[in-house]
């Protein structure tokens, strides 16, 4: 009878579904992911002809507490913050809402695959008074049209950010975790042999990983004499042999 309860509560662990630290992870990357386009990064500082289409679109105007986005549109919409500030939201399986970040005036949100944007699942809910602009796939071509710019500075956003995504998912796929580290120090460091200023944590949340993943894989590096560890400073002593642990 014992044997049975504990199988049954070993099985009710196993299908509760994601523990709060990995729900706290996820918004953490999902907070670099969703509203990091500027409409300045697509038409440019001194767009005038840009900010002219824009004047002439239709504006909402939202109260603090208002759900944004999603609304009632079937068709892809992006999101344009015109004024205010716009909190984005995950709603968690349990029901609580995690703050994943609040995104100013100027910033472009929503799912619109054609300029690379996705909520992957998160809301949109104003802060404060805020006027949002819905740009459907009629109003970016205008902006288009009005910035002749615009697909070259959308290919200079959306180039790198694909490239990066797409080394990160080989590496989570194939790399074992101290490959990842050793893969994030090089890129922390630019070049150099010193990276300082980070802590364990801060590399975790860029992992998407737990803190303490990130100091076990530190101290395996250091053990193989591959790097030295002070005070927020870490030393590469071997630079090829931690790019010879990035590759896959």
């Amino acid at each position: 009878m014992a044997k049975a309860t504990k199988t049954k509560a070993k099985r009710k662990k196993r299908t509760k579904g994601p523990s709060e630290k990995i729900r706290s992870l996820a918004a953490i990357s999902l907070a670099n992911k969703v509203g990091y386009l500027k409409l300045s990064d697509l038409v440019g500082q001194n767009s005038r002809s840009a900010e002219a289409a824009i004047e002439k679109m239709p504006k909402r105007n939202f109260k603090a507490g208002d759900k944004v986005y999603p609304g009632s549109q079937k068709a892809p919409v992006a999101c344009l913050v015109r004024s205010g500030r716009v909190n984005i939201v995950r709603t968690a399986s349990t029901g609580r809402d995690l703050d994943v970040k609040a995104v100013e005036a100027g910033t472009i949100f929503g799912d619109m695959p054609m300029i690379g944007q996705s909520m992957l699942g998160a809301k949109a809910v104003a802060a404060e008074s805020s006027k949002v602009t819905f740009l459907g796939t009629a109003e970016l071509e205008k902006l288009a049209s009005a910035s002749p710019a615009f697909a070259l500075n959308l290919a200079r956003q959306i180039g790198p950010r694909l490239v990066d995504a797409e080394r990160r998912h080989e590496q989570s796929a194939f790399q074992p975790v101290t490959s990842r580290v050793a893969s994030l120090l090089l890129k922390l460091g630019g070049g150099s042999k010193e990276v300082s200023g980070y802590t364990h944590q801060d590399m975790a949340d860029m992992l998407g990983v737990y803190r303490e993943t990130v100091t076990n894989g530190i101290a395996e590096l250091k053990q193989d004499n591959l790097i030295k560890v002070g005070r927020k400073r870490i030393t590469l002593q071997n630079l090829d042999a931690l790019r010879k642990m990035e590759t896959i």
